[in-house]
């Protein structure tokens, strides 16, 4: 096995990997954390890349990670993850704003055939022909010392990724595909994605909601944002406190007192004493809300069943699509995409809310798939080009 990557735990050399940063004017970046029972996840190792070296960075010895903020925040210093989602969602949180200049090698992936949500070390070995090992999954993050076969694993992640990219991005010029991907990078960097969501609308979340109306859903509501405060406070996950069907039940079916709550099932003893004063004040809340400020019912659509059937044909002309340009047909659009653009197509005003009728998948397939749904095309498949052709209807 060569020799683990170098582990970081000072402030100091943290400044000095800042700098290396800036030299490369690029990095490779990943996390390892722990996010099983905590309301916030856990932050063990960062992994860094700048093409010279790799360096891990205990997170539990160095706390203060905001000297490398300037760098995730210069959208000129492209960062590079895979899948990076979460790790996104972490920055976004330390750094009270999202990570500017991202790469993921994922979504590159995509627009080149590799499918919707290629694992890592599948496409290394696809790409590069190089192999990593992944038996460190399960680890546990949080435990000190780190053994060197931690150090590896760690390290692998962000090893391979700026080449990676770079082979990647170099076949997507040749494809002309680069512009593509990069207007899904940049909706990455959306600040919206990384909002808190404030507690009075927590009850959103909650599991059958929508089922809830007039002071039900308002009891709901002091309910949800009261679980979400108190899960806050303890550093648990809101289910830990109390699950959703619990919340549902008591809005369904308020109970006045401590007798009361033990009564509720999926409740615990143990909550009902530490919690007995909070839930019932909450549920207290919710019954005296006045009318006029009850949570507004979800919007029921009220429009026409689609045909039979077509959702299943403009799926289809999606997928002849997606093969001709060898791209995973879930990045051009989803069947909530589809489906929603079922909807819509009856009106005579275009929507303008729905990502398959803009930017490059307008291009591709969205007139195509809003024309098909109006009955102003008829399309067939060409088998010897693979490709769908549409006909305009007379």
């Amino acid at each position: 096995m060569a020799a683990p990557p170098h582990l970081l735990t000072t402030r100091d050399e943290l400044i000095q990997l800042v700098e290396k940063i800036h030299a490369a004017g690029r990095l490779a970046i990943d996390t390892e954390f722990v996010w099983e029972r905590t309301y916030e996840p856990i932050l063990g190792v960062v992994q860094v890349a700048t093409g010279e070296a790799v360096t891990v960075i205990d997170a539990l010895a160095v706390t203060d990670l905001s000297p490398l903020f300037p760098a995730l925040r210069d959208p000129a210093v492209p960062v590079v993850l895979h899948g990076g989602g979460q790790d996104l969602e972490i920055f976004a949180t330390l750094m009270r704003g999202p990570v500017r200049g991202v790469v993921d090698t994922q979504v590159e992936a995509a627009f080149l055939g590799h499918g919707f949500q290629v694992g890592l070390s599948v496409l290394l070995e696809r790409v590069l022909k190089v192999r990593i090992r992944k038996d460190q999954t399960y680890t546990d993050w949080t435990r000190r010392p780190l053994r060197p076969e931690q150090l590896a694993y760690a390290g692998d992640d962000v090893l391979h990724l700026l080449p990676l990219h770079d082979a990647l991005r170099a076949e997507l010029a040749r494809r002309e595909r680069a512009a593509w991907v990069e207007e899904e990078l940049r909706g990455l960097e959306d600040p919206a994605r990384f909002a808190d969501m404030p507690p009075e609308e927590c009850y959103t979340t909650v599991k059958g909601w929508q089922r809830l109306g007039g002071r039900e859903a308002a009891i709901l509501r002091a309910l949800a944002a009261w679980r979400d405060r108190s899960a806050r406070r303890a550093n648990v996950r809101p289910n830990f406190i109390a699950n959703d069907v619990v919340l549902t039940s008591l809005a369904m079916r308020p109970v006045e007192n401590a007798e009361g709550l033990r009564q509720t099932r999926g409740l615990t003893g143990g909550t009902v004493e530490r919690h007995a004063r909070g839930i019932l004040a909450a549920i207290h809340e919710g019954m005296a809300c006045p009318e006029e400020r009850w949570p507004e019912p979800p919007p029921r659509l009220r429009r026409r069943p689609p045909p039979p059937g077509l959702t299943a044909l403009l799926r289809a002309a999606v997928q002849a699509v997606a093969e001709r340009e060898d791209i995973a047909s879930e990045a051009i659009a989803t069947t909530r995409d589809i489906e929603a653009l079922v909807g819509h197509a009856p009106s005579d005003r275009e929507p303008t809310d729905l990502a398959i009728l803009s930017g490059w998948r307008r291009a591709l397939v969205g007139d195509m798939l809003l024309a098909i749904a109006r009955g102003e095309l008829a399309i067939r498949y060409d088998p010897k080009r693979r490709e769908v052709i549409g006909e305009r209807r007379d």
